[in-house]
């Protein structure tokens, strides 16, 4: 890798060795998304890219939703498809997800060595005033080499006249997941031809981009939302990290956000009314292009968002946004409404962020505080536990918190949104941040139920939901675990020492540890900044859970403040009650309306 800062750096144990335990939640979760994949026909999720290039789509039927054939943002969720497909193949080895990736990759490689020409000379026959896609071209030999994507590049030349969204959507957030898919499957599973088309289009990026000023691409970013990118600084930046070849550095800055990026590193809030899941995987860029450069502007970037964002724009489960834009600073129970908070995608993002910032500082729990938060309360509630043959796996847009609020969710192949392309890779990666290992420790960050081998064996089993833990360590060399201890529980295991925030374990070749812990539940309530009506609004928590009461009403329900007055009671999962009404986790309220937050008394 080819990575300039001098600091040490954390990597995550790579999927192929962890197994995810046959038990609980968080494993019948990925079986639904693993069959899922398997039910997904290839020559569909293929069907727009091969009716762009002019090329047979082997009868294959459309998709619907965001993916339907004239849809602005066609493509994207094929990227989202192969990214998912690579964790898959990587968390499971099953041949089936293998031979799909290979056929995806390689049928797309035949689609891109179509393109021909100079990027940048590409002109589009459309104006401002008329973009329709009646005008846009279709003839790949005079796109670019290099370019892909399930529509022509007509979009990406009127984003270069500024035309705004809706006329056009995001054409390098589309391009994106693109290339994100080709990245993932490199890196996971070490195809060497999605490699090559990764490469290629950051090429065609790279020539096409060259052509246009500094200023003229400020301004094509800050349009919202048509000038949204996804995270293509990120996987230029990852790029250059496993290729060495100074231009995809060069083209990952050129994405640097100047209107948003020079405020955040100086620690002021300059998101405050931005959309949100357009901005977050920026970030996530900012972070890779550190690593790549070793510069601290790009730092502080990263380590600035986050902090801002949690303690100043996170609600409770740790999602963000309201109808999928940051608000005011702190102004979290203003915004509230019954079923427009907490887009999926937003939570997708900062799980990555998260997951990167802690590779850097594995020491500072406030990354894994985090990614417990939203993993638990949004991410593992974001799947409908109900199948249907025409829902296999259901999954949410937005996560609602508000009075009243009732889940929708996906179907199979005809409500495909941004949010249904990240539903895909979202639970078959549940360990993804579990095990990190630097060249001193092994940090076991999670407690999902899994087992891993290198340089310590673990072996994690839990009574989740419920807080017992069992841990197995063995040695296989000199060296040192560290065990995560959440901030809502005292230390579960005694016998280990604690160090800052963890209980270590040092242990020499071939010792072995037998851990069995209790995660005390604390109960307590996380109020917003702000009030409303005079009164403080909160979310119940209890232990890692954020607690909610099953009911229609669209009226906020007031709660006595008095935390004696809520009792544990028996239950499959974690149940409180105050007498009158009772609460479950998150995850846990499917498809019935709840209420998520309370006005205290």
């Amino acid at each position: 890798m080819y990575y300039n800062i001098a600091a040490p750096v954390g990597h995550y144990i790579h999927s192929e060795y962890i197994t995810l335990l046959p038990t609980g939640r968080f494993y019948e979760n990925r079986e639904r998304t693993l069959s899922y994949l398997r039910e997904l026909d290839p020559d569909r999720m293929l069907y727009n890219f091969r009716t762009a290039f002019g090329v047979d789509t082997k009868g294959a039927e459309p998709l619907g939703g965001w993916e339907e054939p004239t849809g602005l943002l066609r493509g994207h969720s094929t990227g989202h498809y192969i990214s998912a497909l690579s964790i898959a193949v990587s968390a499971t080895g099953e041949e089936l997800f293998r031979e799909k990736l290979r056929y995806m990759v390689h049928e797309l490689r035949k689609l891109q060595l179509m393109s021909k020409g100079d990027p940048a000379a590409f002109k589009t026959a459309c104006t401002a005033e008329n973009p329709s896609q009646e005008n846009w071209s279709k003839n790949p030999g005079e796109w670019g080499e290099g370019f892909l994507s399930a529509y022509s590049p007509d979009q990406f030349a009127l984003l270069e006249q500024f035309v705004k969204y809706k006329d056009i959507w995001a054409p390098y957030y589309t391009l994106h997941k693109i290339v994100a898919g080709m990245i993932e499957c490199y890196s996971r599973v070490y195809l060497d031809e999605a490699l090559d088309v990764a490469k290629d289009i950051g090429n065609w990026i790279h020539a096409r981009l060259s052509a246009v000023s500094a200023e003229h691409r400020k301004k094509m970013w800050s349009l919202y939302i048509a000038g949204e990118f996804g995270g293509m600084n990120e996987s230029m930046a990852r790029l250059y990290a496993l290729t060495g070849d100074e231009k995809y550095l060069e083209t990952a800055r050129m994405f640097d956000n100047g209107n948003v990026f020079p405020g955040l590193a100086e620690g002021v809030d300059t998101i405050m009314g931005l959309h949100a899941n357009q901005h977050i995987p920026q970030i996530i860029g900012a972070h890779h292009e550190y690593r790549a450069t070793g510069e601290d502007f790009y730092k502080s970037v990263a380590e600035n968002f986050f902090h801002i964002v949690t303690h100043h724009h996170m609600y409770a489960i740790g999602g963000v946004g309201q109808g999928e834009s940051f608000r005011g600073s702190d102004a979290l129970a203003a915004n509230i409404k019954e079923d427009t908070n907490c887009e999926t995608c937003a939570a997708y993002n900062l799980l990555k962020l998260a997951r990167d910032l802690a590779a850097l500082d594995p020491e500072n729990t406030a990354y894994m505080e985090y990614y417990e938060r939203a993993l638990i309360n949004q991410i593992l509630a974001s799947q409908c536990e109900h199948i249907t043959p025409d829902m296999l796996n259901g999954v949410t847009y937005m996560l609602p918190i508000g009075p009243g609020a009732v889940r929708s969710y996906s179907d199979n192949y005809n409500s495909f949104t941004c949010c249904h392309g990240t539903g895909m890779e979202n639970h078959v990666k549940y360990t993804d941040a579990s095990f990190l290992l630097t060249e001193d420790a092994l940090y076991i960050n999670q407690y999902v139920p899994a087992s891993v081998k290198g340089a310590v064996d673990v072996r994690i089993e839990n009574d989740f939901p419920f807080g017992g833990v069992r841990v197995a360590l063995e040695f296989n060399r000199d060296f040192t675990a560290k065990l995560r201890i959440p901030s809502w529980c005292d230390n579960p295991f005694p016998e280990l020492s604690r160090e800052g925030n963890f209980a270590v374990a040092r242990g020499k070749a071939g010792e072995k540890f037998a851990l069995c812990g209790e995660f005390t539940y604390s109960l307590r309530w996380e109020t917003t900044p702000d009030e409303l009506d005079g009164s403080a609004v909160a979310a119940l928590m209890y232990g890692p859970f954020v607690m909610v009461t099953e009911d229609p009403s669209k009226e906020w329900i007031s709660l006595d403040s008095d935390l004696e007055k809520y009792k544990l009671i028996p239950g499959d999962v974690p149940i409180l009650s105050d007498g009158a009404r009772t609460f479950i986790p998150m995850y846990a309220a499917g498809e019935k309306p709840y209420h998520a937050y309370f006005k205290l008394k």
